[in-house]
């Protein structure tokens, strides 16, 4: 049974609910748990099913489902709802944000508006350069996969690949959860020392910040998320800024962490989990232990000939 959690598959198992019953079934979704005598397959709908491995008859991997650019807007929608700087404008179809310079998320801008045609949009690229212009800030576009190509005249940067999960309420592992973060969470993150009002900004949502301590109450391993919703009310958990003490890496920290932070979310209603990492980076293999799947990608442009601020 070559599967991994994470992955999309279909399982033929022996049904012994009801005599009844067809003596054969199939389930086909996200593999959520693969345990020596169960594996957990989490429907489309979110319904999970436990299936012991005594009656697996066959188990394989499938293609995921087509994204559609609808469902690429919606999460990015929330996502950026959850990260969206400290001031956000709409520019002719474009959500602006700006956070001081700090991260490129915080500082860029996402075409939102879906009655935008792509005409639309780039003849609004110079308000948007105006725009952060006179903030000091580099003029930046966040594209995700087939909402727009990267413009004539921009440079786009690496893949950021945005992975998705069921969220779904995990028994706690006793990871510490604060409204606002404290100096031993923020020394994980120190660039945003000066400005954490970038960190606890979030719009129509909730953000928290879970730690994981030593016996002296020092932040060992930390993350944020935060709840935010799509735009026909369908909620989603962020997860981001996860960093674990170099000392304490390789324990097992960072995923209890996530783990914590998607029952978080999944409390407060969240029915998806979503995190954005990397092409390539190594943190693509803890999110797929922990069942996250690729969504979408999308990557930040710059134009071609950009003065940066000093």
């Amino acid at each position: 049974m070559r599967v991994s959690v994470g992955d999309r598959v279909v399982v033929r198992y022996r049904r012994r609910d009801a005599a009844e019953a067809p003596p054969l079934s199939d389930v086909i979704g996200m593999l959520t748990d693969l345990s020596p005598d169960a594996l957990t397959v989490e429907r489309e709908s979110g319904v999970p099913v436990v299936i012991p491995r005594a009656d697996v008859v066959a188990c394989k991997a499938v293609p995921r489902k087509p994204v559609r650019a609808s469902e690429i807007r919606a999460l990015e929608h929330a996502a950026a709802d959850a990260w969206p700087g400290v001031e956000q404008e709409l520019v002719g179809g474009w959500l602006l944000r700006a956070g001081h310079g700090v991260s490129l998320r915080a500082n860029s801008a996402l075409p939102v508006d879906p009655t935008a045609a792509t005409a639309d949009l780039l003849a609004a690229l110079p308000a948007v350069v105006r725009w952060y212009a006179l903030r000091g800030l580099v003029p930046r576009l966040h594209l995700p996969d087939r909402l727009l190509r990267t413009p004539a005249g921009w440079r786009a940067g690496p893949d950021v690949v945005v992975l998705t999960a069921p969220a779904t309420v995990h028994p706690s592992t006793d990871s510490a959860v604060a409204a606002t973060p404290d100096a031993s969470w923020s020394a994980h993150h120190p660039r945003f020392r000066d400005v954490p009002e970038v960190l606890t900004a979030v719009r129509n949502g909730e953000v928290a910040f879970l730690s994981r301590r030593d016996a002296s109450g020092t932040a060992v391993s930390v993350a944020r998320a935060a709840v935010t919703a799509t735009p026909d009310g369908t909620r989603v958990v962020s997860i981001a800024a996860v960093a674990t003490h170099p000392d304490h890496r390789r324990r097992g920290h960072a995923a209890a962490l996530c783990r914590d932070a998607v029952s978080w979310g999944a409390e407060r209603g969240a029915v998806t989990a979503l995190v954005q990492v990397e092409s390539g980076g190594d943190a693509a293999a803890l999110y797929a232990g922990l069942g996250f799947g690729e969504h979408h990608r999308y990557r930040y442009a710059e134009p071609e000939a950009t003065d940066r601020p000093g």
